[in-house]
């Protein structure tokens, strides 16, 4: 489960006696020890932590946890996700290259940790490619695969619904070095027809599905000359209402789609995205960009590249190539989805040579931010990754094939350890403080925590020992010493959960600058709210040179008073933590015996 929070930006209004010190992100990354003078977006290290800039926060690491689901089926090159058998969960389709098999596995509890194997076909030579959707209109998915030695396409219809009995119709023949399936309703008759690539033979085709049964199928040439296709998908490119055709080529290293001229898949116009993607391998489409139109992603073996082609009229005639990484090793297969449930898409990819599944969050649209993610780094030779809810927690897993190894598998990607840590630079205050007190804003689900240990110190390379756990803000004079003007704090975040972690926006130290000299404070002061703007009930932080009546008063714009607060309080630093407020531009007033000052704060959304 991914939380979202918003950036917050500590200012203050009423500072001129308190020294103040504020880390509200962590985007800048680790390794910077200090001192410093301001923490910035910097820190030290980190163990099981993640670090997001928007909004800023930290958060408990991702740590996918594997499940397999088959760790015997030898040469497994395709694997896709579909209810099969009609029990509202998902199960697991694969081909076999090797032993020529098409399987599916159900998925007996609905949590993708029981699985049960049923061979469709046993006989389907160099098996190399699966897709289902439901090609005849009954209601159940059925399963279309793709020889590669066998030179077919075959549909397996599931008779009764239970992916137990399963009538054969043969889409192609002689279709030499069939390489890839996929299926869309090609000329808009409302059933679904078969697209498909034969890549020694170079030819893209689709076939229609002509009683819509699945039973009568007729082939249509896309292109016949397209130098060893790897891989075809369908998708409304140019926004026209109709299906239209993509490819990614590997020793022509391009990547094109066909136009639908007309709608009815008989006519046809060829586009180039790319003339120098080095030996693609697979294309997906999505949009990826959230402006409502279809762009195109792709994975390039020869440059070890994942990247995307944004459709920037919406009419595909005109590209800009995104790329999202380029060190992934034989970069061979790839999908998009999104994973953490924030509305925009994500990347999922496999290296065949690097052993590794990785996958990208989408950080900012506007500005094309992603952070890369380790699924697992060591997956022996992953042919094809996917996407679906296995366990049916409502989020989205990652589903793989490892050739070598003959195992399927699926990931859990939103799993989080029970704790992590963050160690933040040693600050430099360059004076010797009395400190007042550490605050913190963030967000705690059930079954989560935010702690911190604190230490100080006058030598850099000598901190000492942490602080005890403190679990809520407070006055830390008595938890370190008066004088030290190194500071340095680190962050601890807890669940019990595996799917819940708490986020830290911000931290907040105080102090008073002029000294341990000064035993006694000379006047009140009023320190200011924090954070400000903020977006939740804020704190305002003052001091009291001696124990007084106080009265702090909230006003709105308009000058309207919006709530007031009197307490009798002892000498000392106090912190208030402000009703909830709609967003707006607020002014507290603080008086106290003769003491009178006011400050601003903002509320956001």
């Amino acid at each position: 489960m991914r939380l979202f929070v918003v950036a917050l930006y500590a200012t203050f209004t009423s500072l001129s006696y308190a020294g103040i010190a504020v880390q509200s992100g962590w985007s800048g990354g680790d390794g910077v020890p200090g001192p410093v003078t301001n923490w910035i977006e910097s820190f030290l290290g980190s163990e099981n932590i993640q670090c997001f800039s928007d909004p800023g926060s930290l958060q408990l690491e991702y740590e996918p946890i594997k499940q397999n689901v088959d760790s015997t089926y030898l040469g497994p090159w395709s694997v896709y996700a579909i209810d099969i058998d009609n029990d509202a969960d998902m199960d697991i389709l694969s081909v076999s290259y090797y032993i020529d098999e098409v399987t599916w596995w159900e998925n007996t509890e609905g949590l993708g940790t029981d699985w049960l194997e049923h061979t469709i076909c046993s006989s389907f030579e160099g098996a190399i490619s699966v897709y289902s959707e439901d090609m005849d209109g009954d209601g159940d998915f059925d399963v279309l695969a793709a020889g590669h030695i066998v030179d077919e396409i075959v549909l397996w219809e599931n008779l009764d619904g239970s992916g137990l009995d399963w009538a054969v119709h043969i889409v192609a023949s002689d279709y030499t070095s069939a390489r890839t399936v996929y299926a869309a309703d090609m000329d808009g008759d409302q059933d679904m027809d078969v697209i498909g690539a034969c890549d020694i033979a170079n030819d893209v085709s689709w076939w229609e599905n002509v009683d819509g049964l699945g039973t009568e199928w007729q082939k249509h040439q896309i292109d016949s000359n397209y130098n060893t296709i790897r891989s075809v998908y369908a998708a409304d490119v140019d926004g026209d209402g109709d299906f239209d055709v993509l490819g990614a080529g590997s020793s022509t290293s391009r990547i094109i789609w066909w136009e639908n001229t007309y709608g009815s898949g008989l006519s046809w116009s060829e586009h180039m995205i790319d003339s120098n993607f080095v030996f693609a391998n697979e294309v997906r489409a999505s949009d990826m960009d959230n402006d409502g139109d279809i762009d195109v992603l792709g994975a390039a073996k020869g440059s070890a590249e994942i990247s995307w082609w944004e459709n920037t009229e919406g009419s595909g005639i005109d590209w800009l190539k995104h790329t999202i990484c380029n060190d992934l090793s034989n970069a061979y297969t790839i999908c998009a989805d999104d994973l953490d449930g924030d509305g925009d898409i994500d990347v999922v990819a496999g290296g065949l040579d690097a052993y590794e599944i990785r996958w990208w969050e989408r950080l900012s649209i506007s500005e094309d931010i992603w952070v890369e993610h380790i699924v697992d780094d060591y997956v022996s030779a992953p042919a094809s990754v996917n996407t679906a809810d296995i366990n049916g927690d409502g989020v989205i897993d990652i589903i793989g094939c490892a050739v070598n190894s003959g195992t399927l598998s699926w990931w859990d990607v939103f799993v989080y350890p029970s704790s992590g840590s963050l160690e933040s630079s040693i600050l430099d205050l360059q004076e010797h403080p009395e400190w007042f007190a550490v605050t913190w804003n963030g967000i705690e689900p059930a079954e989560t925590d935010i702690a911190f240990q604190f230490r100080t110190s006058s030598e850099p390379e000598n901190m000492g020992s942490w602080s005890d756990t403190l679990f809520s803000p407070c006055c830390i004079s008595d938890i370190v010493s008066d004088g030290d003007s190194l500071f340095q704090y680190k962050a601890m975040l807890f669940s019990t959960s595996a799917y819940f972690t708490p986020a830290l926006e911000d931290i907040l130290i105080s102090w008073d600058p002029s000294g341990i000299e000064n035993e006694d404070f000379f006047t009140h002061l009023l320190h200011g709210v924090f954070p400000n703007p903020a977006v939740d009930s804020p704190v305002l932080l003052f001091t009291l040179a001696e124990p007084s009546l106080v009265f702090i008063s909230v006003f709105d714009l308009s000058g309207r008073r919006i709530d007031l607060l009197i307490n009798e309080l002892e000498e000392g630093q106090h912190s208030v933590n402000l009703e909830v407020l709609s967003p707006g531009i607020y002014f507290v007033r603080m008086q106290a015996e003769n003491f009178d000052d006011a400050c601003k704060f903002i509320m956001i959304e």
